[in-house]
This record gives structure tokens, sequence and C-alpha cells, in this order.
């Protein structure tokens, strides 16, 4: 594991295949969502109530899809940790279904199969946030983020809350809002599948 992270820092795009389309996007748009409003945006648009955005006609403006502050970010060690993760999810739910990349120091990108759209992992020292690049993404596409999107929350609360013994100054992030960081941001994905023994 420590491996393919070595290789995926060092070598962000080698190995991907990156559509030219949100590449360009990816690049020419490095802090630009930090303008969008995470409460105007949603998956599948007014779905679950939302009031209809304005139609965005420019694929290098991301949408946010949700963000959750934080009072405490160790930039380097979570953005090793969600890579690895993201570099393990790349065959979910089939081999080659996303292709993972290091955009830049904050900034994990994960691109679909289908080339309709993608999303990024954005780390600031205050914040971690998902933003989707695509003007029409496939319902497959949403789909699929939805459900990936889901465990990547599962992932971070377990690095934010899990191991009591772990003093809050030594966790990889602490939560601005502890209770309800992670709820808050499943409000803006799809419903998540029930599991098995789940009631």
């Amino acid at each position: 594991a420590a491996f393919l992270f070595l290789s995926f820092a060092a070598h962000a795009c080698e190995g991907f295949s990156t559509p030219n389309s949100f590449s360009s996007a990816r690049s020419a748009n490095v802090g630009v969502a930090s303008s969008v409003s995470s409460t105007q945006l949603g998956l599948f648009g007014g779905l679950f109530g939302n009031k209809k955005e304005e139609e965005n006609t420019d694929p290098s403006i991301p949408k946010r899809v949700f963000e959750i502050p934080c009072t405490q970010i160790k930039l380097g060690g979570l953005r090793f940790c969600l890579g690895l993760y993201l570099i393990g999810q790349q065959g979910t739910p089939v081999k080659g279904s996303w292709k993972a990349n290091q955009a830049s120091e904050g900034v994990l990108d994960m691109y679909y199969m289908d080339n309709t759209a993608m999303f990024s992992v954005v780390l600031t020292e205050n914040s971690v946030s998902i933003d989707r690049y695509g003007l029409t993404p496939s319902i497959q596409y949403q789909l699929q983020e939805s459900l990936l999107l889901h465990t990547l929350l599962d992932e971070i609360q377990a690095l934010a809350l899990e191991g009591e013994e772990v003093d809050e100054e030594n966790r990889l992030l602490v939560f601005s809002n502890p209770e309800e960081a992670v709820s808050d941001a499943r409000k803006y994905l799809a419903a998540r599948p029930l599991e098995a023994g789940d009631v």
C-alpha cells in the first residue's frame, strides 16, 4: 500500500486516462469552487426539494456537492489516507469504473469510466469538500458517485472520531460540528441502499 501511494503522489498522472475536458477544467479552476454554496447544490438537482439553480454552461466551473467544516486538518496525513482509500476504490463496482489522480497538494480527483463527469476531493486547512465537474453527468455516474461518496464519508468519519484514546490534537482532522458533520453532508447525496443486517 505504501508503494502504491508513493507512486500515486510522485507521478500523479502516470497510468491514468484522464478526459482532456475535465483535466483542462480542473487546472483552470483551482480555488473557484469555494465560491459555490453547498446549500445550492445537490445530487439529481431538485429531487430533494432544493430550488432550481441557474443552469451552468461552463464546464470549468464545478458544483460543490458538500463541504465539511473543520477546526483542524493535517493536510499531508489526510491526503495520504484518502489517496490510498480512493486508489482502493478504483474497481468499484467493477474493474476500471474509476481512475484516481492527485491533481495537486490538496486535490484528489476521481474520473468515472463513462467520461460524463468526475469529482474532486478538495482539502484545505479548515474543510473537506467535494466538487463535481461535468455539465451532463449520466444517471449511472450519479448513482455510482453517490455510493462512493457515502463510503468516503464513512472513512472520513472514522479518521475524525474513532479511537477514544487518540487526543484531538493528534487526529488527522477535527470536525467543527462532530455530531452532525457527516450526517449533514449525506443530505446532499442520494439515499444509501440498505445493506444486509440494516434495519
